[in-house]
């Protein structure tokens, strides 16, 4: 249901950058939490083929420092449309529910506050 999505490293500031299995191991470890948050609206069959991208910053403490924004939504059909935004505020309310988030502290010291997370209710079968 949902999918540990990429990320986006703020590194203006950073001397280096996160250390890519430790990103990985923590934005695995960000879908795991927020998945036990997410609350499926209930919705037409259809609505389900819908799958949205949401950006999460999070704040050192793991809050959320910025709304979830959604950054994309595919599968939306003529027939599933008017679900569209029932499903993104469902990954977005799933993130703000959550927070906050238990991450490793270090890696916002890397420059890494950001990262995407891809919920695919269809994908629970």
């Amino acid at each position: 249901m949902l999918l540990a999505g990429g990320c986006a490293a703020r590194q203006a500031n950073a001397p280096r950058g996160p250390d890519p299995v430790a990103l990985s191991q923590a934005i695995a470890s960000a879908a795991d939490q927020v998945r036990r948050c997410y609350r499926p609206p209930r919705v037409a069959r259809p609505a389900r083929q819908i799958v949205t991208r949401v950006r999460v910053r999070l704040a050192p403490d793991g809050n959320v420092a910025a709304a979830p924004e959604v950054v994309a939504q595919s599968g939306i059909t003529p027939v599933n449309r008017v679900f569209a935004p029932l499903m993104a505020d469902a990954a977005i309310t799933s993130v703000l529910r959550c927070a906050p988030l238990v991450l490793p502290t270090d890696l916002h010291a890397t420059g890494w506050d950001e990262f995407d997370l891809t919920f695919s209710p269809g994908a629970m079968g």
